[in-house]
């Protein structure tokens, strides 16, 4: 699936340290997987540009990065958490599909049109029913992607 043009070389956020392990982070992050990045995924990209770092710098590094607006996190029902470059404006919206029978996570981006509609319809009907303003949507639509449906198909015909 593809990721959103927006996406560039990410610079350090104002205050954050420039450490070997932060520089390396950002330097990766463009390059998002489909399912985003997870701690693991992150860890493992580092180790092989030949980066040691712990787990718990990694966890720090991506909370300062959520912090900092440059990445945002959902958490799926595994409980894992992941990280999706922040490349979309303050009051707009997101929404991944969660495989009930896979577990794999894919941004659903501008190519997903008639999901966009909808979740920018529910930003109208939240604006105008409670009065907030900008509401930033994450959805995770949990479903059987088309390569899981696919195979239950075959299997019971």
């Amino acid at each position: 699936m593809p990721t959103p043009a927006s996406f560039t070389p990410l610079s350090l956020p104002v205050g954050m340290r420039a450490t070997r392990a932060v520089q390396a982070l950002l330097s990766l992050l463009p390059a998002q997987p489909p399912e985003g990045w997870s701690e693991a995924a992150v860890e493992a990209a580092l180790q092989q540009q030949g980066i040691r770092v712990n787990r718990v710098t990694v966890y720090r590094a991506l909370d300062r990065l959520v912090r900092a607006g440059v990445l945002h996190r959902t958490v799926d029902a595994q409980r894992v958490g992941r990280y999706w470059v922040q490349g979309r404006p303050t009051g707009s919206a997101s929404a991944h599909l969660e495989c009930r029978a896979c577990h794999q996570t894919v941004a659903l981006y501008a190519e997903a049109a008639a999901v966009q509609a909808a979740l920018h319809s529910l930003q109208q009907a939240l604006s105008q029913a409670t009065g907030v303003s900008n509401p930033m949507l994450d959805v995770t639509v949990q479903a059987e992607c088309a390569q899981c449906a696919a195979e239950a198909a075959t299997q019971t015909t």
